[in-house]
């Protein structure tokens, strides 16, 4: 009994020793956050909104994503009727280079088809920002 006691004891102080080494950094939670919110805000069509709070989160210029926001609203108007109306934003995978370059991706769906969705993310001296946004239909990036 005090055998199944001790092994129970010591299951337990590995597991907690083992949470304590992970640092949790609250400023990456935050950006992951700005990307799912985006994604959310995007899919229930307030592509606005979703750029406003790009430009808010990002090294970006504000002219650079005021001219994507009219890209995409030539977009949403000439091709996205033919993929039907949206279904879902799906958070898919991160991708880390050590600690301070991340890439997260999201899909799209659609009736008909897919986008897929990628966020650069950087941590500097100031902390996490988005460099960079773009979307396709290029999976090669999701299958590899």
């Amino acid at each position: 009994m005090t055998r199944i006691l001790t092994v129970i004891f010591l299951s337990f102080s590995l597991i907690a020793c083992g949470q304590k080494n992970q640092p949790i950094d609250k400023d990456k939670e935050r950006i992951d956050k700005v990307c799912d919110i985006f994604m959310e805000m995007f899919a229930d069509g307030k592509t606005a909104d979703a750029l406003e709070l790009l430009k808010k989160n990002t090294v970006m210029t504000a002219s650079s994503i005021d001219t994507l926001k009219l890209a995409i609203t030539n977009q949403i108007n000439e091709y996205f009727p033919a993929y039907g109306r949206i279904l879902s934003a799906n958070f898919v995978i991160e991708r880390n280079i050590k600690d301070y370059i991340a890439k997260r991706f999201y899909i799209l769906r659609f009736d008909n088809y897919y986008l897929k969705f990628d966020f650069t993310l950087y941590k500097g001296s100031n902390g996490w920002t988005i460099t960079a946004f773009k979307y396709d239909e290029e999976l090669i990036e999701l299958l590899y």
